[in-house]
């Protein structure tokens, strides 16, 4: 069964673009499972991972014309799924980033009409598409001051754990 990237990737191409995948596959032990007792395998878990939790693609367009953004990053769903991811990329405060540096943004989804016959449908994320979230970051700079802040540390600063508990008071 072919999967919506494949179609996305041989459409792009179809259409003159250099495209390459950029999402990942990552395995991990299956905790639920246990180790095989001939062999020893352990089951995995495989868990694909996107560019910037958001972009499946990047497709290149080899032109010379000013007029065209020759990079676009895309994400590449079913048409079921288009609206969510749409969300998904309209929460990226990495998307917008992609916008501002030039590049475009392409959501393309897929069905199947009455014939059977897959059709692609191609929806571009335009940077106006953010002015409801005018906190977003305008630079890589601010985008690490927002992911730094994000981060919590285990403990205040200058408190510890306490290396022993004192059960005399404690009835149990």
């Amino acid at each position: 069964m072919i999967k919506p990237q494949q179609r996305t990737l041989k459409n792009l191409t179809d259409r003159g673009y250099l495209c390459a995948s950029v999402e990942k596959r990552k395995s991990f032990p299956d905790r639920k499972k246990q180790r095989c007792r001939a062999c020893g395998h352990d089951p995995q878990i495989s868990v694909s991972v996107d560019l910037w939790n958001v972009f499946d693609i990047v497709a290149i367009m080899p032109t010379k014309s000013p007029a065209m953004n020759p990079v676009a990053f895309v994400q590449t769903t079913s048409r079921n799924n288009h609206a969510t991811r749409r969300n998904k990329i309209l929460a990226s405060m990495e998307a917008k980033l992609v916008l501002l540096s030039g590049a475009s943004i392409l959501l393309q989804s897929w069905r199947q009409d009455a014939k059977g016959h897959w059709m692609g449908y191609d929806e571009w994320i335009t940077l106006d598409m953010y002015n409801q979230a005018p906190h977003y970051p305008n630079t890589v700079a601010e985008l690490q001051a927002i992911k730094r802040k994000e981060k919590k540390e285990d403990l205040p600063k200058g408190s510890t754990l306490p290396l022993s508990v004192d059960f005399n008071g404690i009835p149990f």
